[in-house]
């Protein structure tokens, strides 16, 4: 498949100020590969989303009948060095895609049954004021409908986070501390807790000790995914070449390694934006899943916040000429959107992954990011479609 990388580096003065370097005006650190109009058009919105969210970095990666990769900004605020061209990055929750996956690979092979209560995988596990694993099935937990807490108080935040990112968290105390809060309201609440049960509910199916090597054996290897893995909590650094991430704490505090235990089978892997595609390409294309299963998972219900709705492990997000199915993602320091085009007649088409290295910080940025990709897929002469 043919491929063109441009690299732009505009860096907005606001942040110049935070970051205390020069840039000599919107000079290039490398020449730019000779481009379409379309990709030259996509290139511009992704530079202005950089310099309107005050982001450091942006890589983007549109897979459609061409591969088209395109980076904005730095990849380090203290040497200027250019975003990799296929840098990785933590992707977040776009994990639970991945974890769900694997759920329903094994749903497909009878071992799990997705109305199935969950104290029928995990015995005891499930008990507490926020919720009760008898009463709560396999498809609530990957839907995000079983009204379980999210462990998220129980965590330090921002600068406290900062200054705490190598504390080791143990996944069976986050999710009983978690139990031990007020359910959740309403019919939909994004909730990590479900997740990291996800991530034990594998293991005990499998026998195997830990979900990360299901992960491994089922959807990475098979695809060729060499630089997609869930690394050792404890092993913070990201191996490879990869740009680094920030939190606005406020101004830019460098996040890059830490501790992930916090996040586990609900979001602590590692990728790049082409093999993002690559996996979210294969899944909706069912590569991955039987027709059963996958129309399980492509099954919605109305969500809320930044996500319009939400199937088993994937959100859709519409836009003008389809939707976006995949799942994004957060993880301190990095923010990803990514996904599959899906065209009224529910055809997966084109294939974007989008990352940037801070994460947004209301829904006015979030809407920004989702602007590239509307540019990206639905404009009359989209990249995707070249």
């Amino acid at each position: 498949m043919p491929e063109v990388t441009i690299y732009s580096c505009r860096i907005s003065a606001a942040l110049v100020a935070v970051l205390g370097v020069v840039v000599a005006g919107a000079a290039a650190v490398a020449p730019p590969v000779a481009a379409s109009n379309s990709t030259g058009r996509l290139q511009q919105e992704l530079d202005a989303m950089v310099r309107d969210v005050g982001v450091p970095g942006a890589l983007l990666t549109v897979t459609g009948r061409t591969a088209v990769t395109l980076r904005s900004g730095t990849g380090d605020v203290r040497t200027g060095r250019p975003v990799p061209s296929n840098g990785l990055v933590r992707i977040g929750s776009t994990t639970k895609a991945f974890v769900a996956t694997v759920v329903l690979q094994l749903v497909g092979e009878g071992r799990v049954r997705l109305d199935a209560p969950v104290e029928e995988y995990l015995p005891g596990v499930v008990r507490g004021r926020g919720g009760d694993g008898r009463t709560i099935t396999v498809r609530q937990l990957l839907q995000h409908t079983s009204g379980l807490p999210d462990p998220g108080p129980l965590l330090p935040h921002g600068r406290e986070w900062a200054d705490q990112r190598f504390r080791h968290h143990d996944r069976d105390e986050l999710i009983h501390g978690a139990l031990a809060l007020e359910p959740a309201p309403g019919p939909w609440s994004y909730t990590n807790t479900g997740y990291l049960l996800l991530g034990k509910l594998i293991e005990q199916v499998t026998g195997t000790p830990s979900w990360r090597d299901e992960v491994q054996h089922r959807i990475v290897r098979p695809l060729g995914l060499r630089h997609t893995y869930s690394p050792d909590p404890r092993a913070y650094r990201i191996r490879g070449p990869h740009p680094r991430g920030y939190i606005k704490a406020p101004g830019l505090v460098d996040v890059t390694e830490q501790d992930t235990s916090h996040m586990d089978a609900a979001g602590d892997m590692i990728s790049t934006p082409a093999e993002i595609d690559r996996f979210f390409g294969a899944l909706l294309r069912g590569r991955l899943l039987r027709p059963a299963e996958l129309a399980e998972m492509r099954h919605m219900v109305p969500a809320g916040g930044a996500v319009d709705q939400y199937g088993l492990g994937l959100e859709l997000n519409h836009l003008s000429c389809g939707d976006l199915v995949g799942h994004a993602g957060q993880m301190h320091g990095y923010s990803m959107l990514a996904g599959v085009l899906v065209d009224r007649s529910g055809r997966p088409g084109s294939a974007l992954a989008l990352a940037v290295t801070t994460e947004p910080a209301d829904m006015n940025d979030f809407q920004r990011v989702m602007r590239v990709a509307e540019t990206a897929l639905c404009s009359p002469s989209s990249s995707a479609t070249l």
